[in-house]
């Protein structure tokens, strides 16, 4: 320990000075000359061009594929999705038939009653302009299968209810007439 207590104070003026000893940055440039200098032969340059070709192409290639295969996906859907539309349509069709053939007391109520169920197809219509304009989107598709599903359901009632009415005017008529 004494040893490294003297030597220190021996070179303490060296180990003080802020700047290196004499020659250092010559020495220092030396070394940088010597460093191999990295060069990309052509072969090597070659071959990374190559890679990255064959990347790209491959890039490409995938997605073309996944164009056209979302493209089949989404004709498959438009299909499915106008084959509900006219099963629920010609359903509809049917129920408005029915409810036009009924005999109103007053005519004026079966129009209003009509010209409300007509305006259910304004929604449609809107339901399928959405539908286009986002081809794809499920919640569109739901409500638009939610419409025709609550449509058929409120004509279901109206048939219902002037079959009743029906009922029962044919019911008071009859007693009408034993009495």
């Amino acid at each position: 320990m004494v040893d490294l207590e003297s030597h220190i104070k021996r070179i303490r003026e060296e180990l003080d000075a802020d700047s290196p000893p004499e020659g250092h940055e010559g020495r220092f440039l030396m070394k940088l000359d010597r460093r191999p200098v990295r060069r990309i032969s052509f072969r090597h340059g070659l071959q990374i061009a190559a890679s990255v070709a064959i990347i790209l192409a491959s890039g490409i290639v995938l997605i073309q594929k996944n164009k056209s295969g979302n493209k089949v996906a989404m004709k498959e859907l438009h299909i499915s999705v106008m084959e509900a539309d006219s099963y629920y349509a010609s359903q509809a069709n049917q129920r408005y038939d029915q409810i036009r053939q009924f005999d109103f007391e007053n005519e004026e109520e079966k129009v209003v009653l009509l010209e409300e169920l007509n305006e259910l197809d304004a929604y449609h219509q809107q339901l399928l302009s959405d539908l286009e304009a986002n081809p794809g989107d499920e919640r569109v598709i739901n409500a638009l299968i939610r419409h025709y599903q609550l449509k058929l359901e409120v004509m279901d009632q109206i048939i219902y209810q002037l079959n009743q009415y029906k009922t029962e005017t044919k019911q008071s008529e009859d007693e009408k007439t034993h009495v």
